[in-house]
């Protein structure tokens, strides 16, 4: 016999829309406040239900308790347990799966404090991105979730102790904790719980213990983006317990929801009651394959315990990431010994020093190249950069004096080789570190945040040696003291001003890295930064001119490429900025050009330039 429960408020919308499906086949209605006053014979009767979420909450545990067979029809107020259980949500289909039952389909129902539950429990603070119900799309889930995140910024971790069968599994801290019947109850566990099904007998509970805001974010972004399959790996920061049943408990009341219902309790049990429901209709979520289904898992070993777990609880949860006291530790320990003047250090700076100069008369960039990484200067700077942002007087004051004894030892070795040098001329790579600009400043920034993110990570330590050519300290130091040796300002301006570019952009960019690493604290970063920071804006405004000066100087050298000049054309145009403007240029013609043509065509250019020029130039003649 087939009966069907319902709402006698509902009769009317349940003969519009699922009477017609149903034909022939006869049935009773039964009023749903009188169903105890019906006995049924459990083996052959079906107890098909129109009702809402609420009075199937009441209905399905005592239907499970009787073992009847239950069918469940789809009510325009029923979200949770529609979708929690798999069932078809369109009218004909459901009628239709349940007309054809022949064999039941046995559930598992999870009860949380006594209470069953078709979605998910959430306990604490979880921004979990719940499914309120078939009509929500992605956007409003997006919607609701950036609503979720704006008040996130008070959020603390909470302790809890978690047991099974009496048996303590861990004590740790966490944000709150999420737990599902089977993977498809939520859009998180849907990314992350794997062999899961709804009759496999165990409950599953995600633990998210992040350690900042921004990890958090950047983890519930990704699983609320579509996608059919799973996250390869858990992250760390996340717990997973696969059990038949659970307890939580906490030192203070706890506040959880069970399928967005909320509640307040002391302890949290759950239970999974195996294969108690018969549904007389099939579950999209039910599997065929028995594989992992015996099996518990528990992956805790990265959750937040002892110490860590104390000091998550004791403040708010940080904006970004936050290094761990062995992290710290360790790197500070390296960075100390780094910031100490050594007498290997020198030595490396002076052989350095030496291999840099030479390949700069050479034109060689194998040769300089090698110099950069030889050269030590790179580990005080980084040094420096930790004790701006920890403002440790003691690393600042052994930083600086390292420093500064490398960049007097590279003048000074520099400036004696140019002096016993006799060549005296400006090669390529040594015009290369004359006239610094922004762009010099960018590759500072860049590698500032390499050398400190390399050093902060084990891992990739050895990238050090692509940060150092990167950023070129040696090379513009011994230009600097080619200038000196020369007595020629102009070279030592413009390549100590280079070096100090990459200086202040490393210092500056590099202890931002460590703030953002969490190795400091903002309070204590400020001052230091702030004395940085003046000094990259002084740094910037010849910076910019030089900048301006080379943008200007491409626009000339676009003007000139290619001019014409009564049957001269110019070609291989280069301009250079002094007094008077350097102009270098092919010309080539069809015949011999005498000294007063030349004379002509640079008077020409000037007219073009609109300014005096040293002109240089290589004459070519076309023949045919």
């Amino acid at each position: 016999m087939i009966y069907v429960v319902l709402n006698l408020n509902d009769k009317e919308t349940f003969d519009k829309d699922f009477l017609p499906f149903f034909g022939e086949i006869e049935f009773q209605l039964i009023s749903y406040d009188k169903i105890n006053e019906i006995k049924f014979e459990t083996d052959k009767d079906i107890l098909v239900t129109y009702l809402d979420d609420n009075s199937l909450i009441e209905f399905l545990p005592k239907a499970a308790e009787k073992k009847c067979a239950v069918g469940i029809l789809p009510h325009a107020e029923m979200d949770y347990i529609a979708n929690g259980l798999g069932v078809s949500s369109d009218p004909e289909t459901a009628v239709q799966e349940i007309l054809d039952y022949s064999e039941n389909h046995k559930v598992d129902l999870l009860f949380c404090n006594g209470k069953p539950v078709f979605k998910s429990v959430n306990i604490g603070k979880v921004f979990e991105l719940i499914e309120s119900g078939s009509s929500q799309n992605f956007y409003t889930q997006l919607f609701n979730f950036l609503k979720r995140i704006w008040k996130s910024r008070n959020l603390k971790h909470v302790s809890y102790s978690i047991s099974k069968d009496g048996e303590e599994l861990i004590e740790t801290s966490a944000l709150g904790i999420i737990s599902v019947e089977h993977a498809h109850s939520s859009l998180v566990s849907r990314r992350l719980v794997v062999d899961s099904s709804i009759n496999d007998g165990f409950l599953h509970v995600l633990i998210l213990a992040p350690q900042n805001i921004f990890e958090m974010i950047r983890f519930l972004f990704r699983s609320l983006l579509p996608a059919k399959n799973t996250i390869k790996s858990i992250p760390s920061f996340i717990g997973y317990i696969k059990s038949s049943n659970l307890k939580i408990k906490c030192a203070s009341p706890i506040d959880f929801s069970i399928d967005g219902e909320k509640f307040t309790a002391d302890e949290i049990s759950f239970e999974i009651k195996h294969e108690s429901l018969y549904l007389a209709q099939a579950s999209i979520f039910e599997k065929e394959s028995d594989v992992n289904r015996n099996k518990e898992k528990l992956k805790i070993e990265k959750l937040p315990r002892g110490e860590k777990k104390e000091e998550l609880i004791k403040r708010k949860l940080p904006l970004l990431p936050r290094a761990t006291s062995e992290e710290f530790i360790e790197l500070f320990k390296i960075l100390r010994e780094n910031s100490i003047l050594t007498l290997p250090y020198s030595i490396m700076m002076i052989l350095s020093t030496l291999i840099a100069t030479f390949g700069l008369y050479a034109d060689s960039s194998p040769v300089i190249i090698g110099a950069m990484i030889l050269a030590p200067l790179m580990a005080p700077i980084v040094s420096f950069s930790m004790g701006v942002v920890r403002y440790d007087v003691n690393m600042l004051r052994n930083s600086i004096i390292t420093i500064l004894v490398g960049t007097i030892v590279s003048l000074l070795f520099a400036a004696i080789v140019s002096i016993m040098t006799p060549l005296r001329i400006i090669t390529p790579e040594i015009g290369a570190r004359l006239s610094p600009n922004l762009l010099d400043l960018g590759i500072a920034v860049a590698s500032g945040v390499a050398a400190a993110y390399a050093h902060s990570k084990e891992s990739i330590a050895k990238s050090l040696a692509g940060v150092a050519i990167a950023v070129a300290l040696v090379p513009p130091l011994a230009v600097a003291g080619i200038g000196i040796g020369w007595l020629d300002w102009e070279v030592f301006s413009g390549a100590f001003l280079l070096y100090l570019t990459n200086l202040a952009g490393i210092i500056m960019f590099g202890g931002l890295t460590f703030l953002v690493l969490g190795f400091a604290p903002f309070k204590r970063a400020k001052k230091g930064l702030l004395y940085t920071l003046i000094i990259i804006l002084l740094v910037c405004i010849p910076l910019t001119f030089s900048f301006n000066s080379i943008m200007q100087e491409a626009e000339l050298t676009r003007m000139l490429e290619g001019t014409k000049i009564e049957e001269v054309t110019l070609r291989d145009v280069k301009v250079r900025f002094g007094s008077p403007l350097f102009v270098s240029a092919k010309l080539t013609s069809s015949g011999f050009l005498s000294d007063n043509r030349i004379k002509e065509i640079k008077t020409e250019i000037e007219k073009i330039v609109g300014d005096k020029i040293r002109l240089e130039v290589i004459t070519a003649v076309g023949l045919e």
